[in-house]
């Protein structure tokens, strides 16, 4: 008698099988891509508002240590941010006479220098009181620095990314320059409800 032998089934998805785990894998792609994209682009913002903050710390330094004045301004045609030592005490930054403090810096791709309830960038909440004459008697695009490291006044830089979260680098104290890094937390008033991640109970939540 010839014995015949069942072959075992070979291994492998059926066809339903596979169709689950496309169908699984598109869920996690279409809830990944969007929190991945948040969180890149919270990170840019972040990292804007710091980055500001350190040039304006460098910039003070700079003036305390070689005792001349020194200003962090926004260039609106180039988009960046210039630190520099104004040696011949014009206001301006001229490459050929005064001395750079740090390289320029740009704006990351998808941040933009913009205040709350501006309906574009650059207009009039982008930047706080350093550029009003009406509250900052040397109206400049950024604060000056002096050789004791008070600042002439206070005010901010406000930044936005593409999902409408703004935060600000505000010096809060013009006499020690102390800086503070803001979030808005909303409202009809630019100039109002900015917070600390955690001051007065409000944490920093993103959209």
């Amino acid at each position: 008698m010839v014995s015949v032998r069942s072959r075992a089934p070979a291994a492998g998805f059926t066809l339903i099988e596979l169709l689950v785990v496309i169908a699984l894998i598109a869920i996690v792609v279409l809830i990944g891509v969007p929190w991945m994209f948040g969180t890149l682009n919270r990170a840019k913002l972040v990292g804007t508002a710091r980055e500001t903050a350190n040039m304006m710390q460098l910039a003070r330094m700079e003036a305390i240590k070689y005792n001349v004045p020194t200003q962090v301004v926004y260039d609106s045609t180039e988009g960046a941010f210039t630190a520099f030592a104004d040696l011949d005490r014009d206001g301006a930054f001229d490459p050929t006479a005064d001395r750079l403090v740090v390289a320029q810096y740009r704006l990351p791709k998808g941040i933009e220098l913009w205040g709350p309830t501006d309906s574009d960038p650059g207009q009039t909440n982008a930047i706080a009181d350093w550029d009003d004459n009406s509250v900052c008697p040397d109206a400049l695009s950024g604060p000056i620095y002096r050789a004791d490291g008070s600042a002439n006044c206070g005010g901010a830089f406000r930044f936005r990314d593409r999902n409408g979260n703004f935060l600000e680098t505000r010096i809060l104290f013009p006499a020690t320059s102390k800086l503070s890094i803001r979030k808005w937390f909303g409202g009809g008033d630019p100039d109002d409800n900015w917070f600390e991640n955690g001051e007065a109970d409000h944490k920093w939540e993103w959209r």
